[in-house]
């Protein structure tokens, strides 16, 4: 986890700031959708159809809701440039089912903001691995699951998309890394703490042979985990 906060440290301040997704304030990307139908740079965008934006999440959201369920869809997006308000009709950019209006969230550049944001931006990465993890425990899919096949095709894609990227896929990973530790199997190191938290409720160590048994049931639980989840990752990127 360390590791990933170092990371998105380097690429905060390689990128200039850290992004502001408290603002409606949006960095218009130069070849993206809005751009094509004339948006400024400078326009604040207020309303997405009928959803007001006021911030990165409602903005994301409120695309997220136009879009949904519909093919090559189109959005009236309203826009305020120097006190006045108009509405562009925009066709977003469809990149693998998600549509795309060509905005980043602004970035706030003072150094405060800068270092705070590494922990901010470890702590809501680890946010969303947690709940794609309590999402798998209660709704299991193994298609969700990647192991060593699929991190080498996602670290291949991202070392072809610059070394932001390749930062961002290092952090990523060093964030699931911590996570997944600290699952309680008894092979990693969250079973091991399961297993002092029961001596200490208990006041008094476990045998040394329940011990070993419970760690190589553990190992074996991951080892079948790998297995399945490498022939999945196998099937999926070579075979479908």
């Amino acid at each position: 986890f360390i590791l990933g906060v170092v990371v998105f440290w380097v690429l905060i301040f390689m990128q200039g700031g850290v992004r502001d997704v408290d603002t409606k304030q949006f960095h218009i990307m130069p070849q993206g959708a809005l751009a094509k139908v004339g948006v400024p740079e400078t326009a604040q965008i207020t309303k997405i159809g009928s959803h007001e934006v006021s911030n990165w999440e409602s903005l994301i959201q409120a695309v997220e809701t136009e879009t949904k369920d519909k093919t090559a869809p189109t959005l009236d997006v309203t826009i305020s440039e120097k006190g006045s308000d108009k509405q562009v009709t925009v066709t977003p950019e469809d990149s693998q089912g998600r549509y795309l209006l060509g905005v980043q969230p602004g970035v706030k550049s003072d150094f405060l903001s800068m270092f705070v944001g590494g922990f901010t931006t470890a702590a809501d990465s680890a946010l969303r691995i947690l709940s794609a993890l309590k999402n798998l425990i209660f709704q299991p899919d193994l298609n969700k699951l990647g192991g060593p096949v699929a991190i080498f095709k996602a670290s291949s894609d991202a070392a072809k998309n610059g070394i932001e990227n390749i930062l961002y896929f290092l952090a990523m990973i060093s964030i699931n890394i911590g996570i997944f530790n600290l699952i309680p199997i008894p092979a990693l190191d969250g079973g091991k703490i399961v297993l002092n938290i029961l001596e200490a409720i208990r006041r008094k160590p476990l045998k040394q042979e329940i011990e070993t048994y419970v760690t190589l049931a553990g190992v074996v639980i991951m080892v079948v985990l790998m297995i399945a989840v490498t022939w999945n990752d196998i099937m999926r990127l070579f075979f479908r």
